[in-house]
């Protein structure tokens, strides 16, 4: 696994190619290339968006286990409450639920 160090390196060469791809993006746009070699350079656009943030996200991983006061991952999310168990009628209480009369 690379260190933090080696990673702020590929978060600047990240951000270097995602503005490069950013201008040629631009540049076919003002020139006037057709739709469908606009939409592949906005799609490998696109892409590399999604590169950068995996790398970022990666990046703020590491840096977060690197604090002295890191102790893990942070807690899970709390369960999601059972609504409906508080609306079933309770067996055995008089005057809950539905009696059927013959």
């Amino acid at each position: 696994m690379p260190d933090l160090a080696e990673v702020e390196l590929y978060c600047a060469e990240a951000r270097d190619i995602l503005a490069h791809a950013e201008d040629i993006v631009h540049d076919l746009g003002r020139r006037g290339a057709c739709e469908g070699h606009r939409m592949m350079a906005s799609q490998g656009l696109a892409a590399l968006r999604n590169l950068d943030r995996i790398i970022e996200r990666h990046r703020r991983r590491l840096t977060f286990q690197a604090l002295p006061n890191a102790v893990g991952p942070p807690p899970p999310a709390p369960q999601k409450r059972n609504w409906l168990l508080f609306l079933r009628p309770r067996v055995g209480h008089p005057g809950h639920g539905i009696e059927a009369r013959s």
